[in-house]
């Protein structure tokens, strides 16, 4: 079964030191190499930041374009990954091992079409 993870920026890299942020970015990029190279990771990418995005909200038949994100949130989706799991349960723990210091990771079933 295939799940979404997306993985929010962590106030640990505004905190951190150059050095660290390249050490645990290095740690990241080595768990997107093992999990891609096995087959588990479909896709992932990496977003540019939240001032980067353009919403389109439709209403009443037309649309309106704003220089925002969807959401005004304090936390900002920092990327995401598309993985394929046995069950929730593996989707968890992969999601569980993700090297970052502080973040959240929402896991999601995807819903084929």
């Amino acid at each position: 079964m295939k799940y979404m993870l997306l993985i929010t920026r962590g106030a640990w890299q505004d905190e951190a030191s150059e050095q660290e942020v390249g050490e645990i970015y290095g740690q990241i990029g080595q768990w997107f190499a093992k999990y891609t190279g096995d087959g588990t990771i479909i896709e992932a990418h990496k977003l540019q930041g939240p001032e980067t995005a353009t919403t389109v909200v439709l209403e009443g038949g037309g649309s309106t374009l704003v220089d925002r994100p969807l959401l005004e949130a304090k936390e900002a989706i920092g990327g995401y990954a598309v993985v394929d799991a046995e069950d929730l349960d593996a989707a968890l723990a992969l999601a569980r091992s993700f090297p970052m210091p502080d973040g959240k990771l929402e896991v999601r079933p995807v819903d084929e079409m």
